[in-house]
């Protein structure tokens, strides 16, 4: 089994005579928890849509789990939140997560209820996501990205919302996460210092 849970080699996103990532090596050790860290602009975003699959790489090499081949099927053990997700406004915190794991195929019905206490909404499951404070909105988008146990998460702008001690909390969470027996759960988390 390989040891690197992903790897880039000279990654690169051009849109016309504009790149907005150019040559990105990158390797990320299984199990650890690496935060990108950058100016507004800098491709961080980039790079994790180019990742996920939600954009095209112009150039170099992607490689997930030891594969480059076949990356769809790499792509399905992500869990992922870029920027603000959308998440259903007039349905409560638990529908939201019951949408998604429909969608998913997550036989587990369980793992909502689970996720509500993991996230720490488990008081608020059943208020509309329309009366959600932007930190809310941020543990349920995180409560998104965690469905079905990912073997990869990656976290775009995490902390944005979250009060002083959400930031806290999210951080021993995340410690938390990257520490489980099973030992490959990962997280990729701009701007958290």
């Amino acid at each position: 089994m390989t040891k690197f849970i992903c790897e880039t080699k000279n990654l690169s996103k051009k849109y016309k005579d504009f790149y907005a990532l150019k040559n990105v090596n990158l390797t990320i050790p299984k199990g650890e928890i690496y935060g990108l860290v950058g100016e507004n602009g800098a491709g961080k975003t980039t790079l994790i849509r180019l990742l996920t699959g939600l954009n095209f790489k112009s150039e170099g090499e992607i490689i997930l789990f030891g594969h480059k081949d076949n990356l769809q099927h790499e792509r399905s053990k992500i869990g992922c939140t870029i920027e603000m997700p959308a998440l259903y406004k007039d349905m409560t915190a638990s529908q939201n997560l019951e949408v998604q794991r429909i969608q998913r195929g997550i036989p587990n019905k369980k793992c909502i209820t689970d996720t509500l206490e993991l996230i720490g909404l488990s008081n608020a499951g059943k208020k509309r996501v329309a009366n959600f404070s932007l930190g809310m909105k941020q543990r349920l988008a995180l409560g998104v990205a965690l469905l079905g146990e990912p073997e990869f998460l990656i976290l775009d702008e995490p902390v944005n919302g979250l009060d002083p001690t959400g930031i806290i909390e999210l951080r021993e969470l995340l410690k938390k996460l990257s520490k489980r027996t099973r030992g490959n759960d990962f997280n990729i988390q701009p701007y958290i210092k």
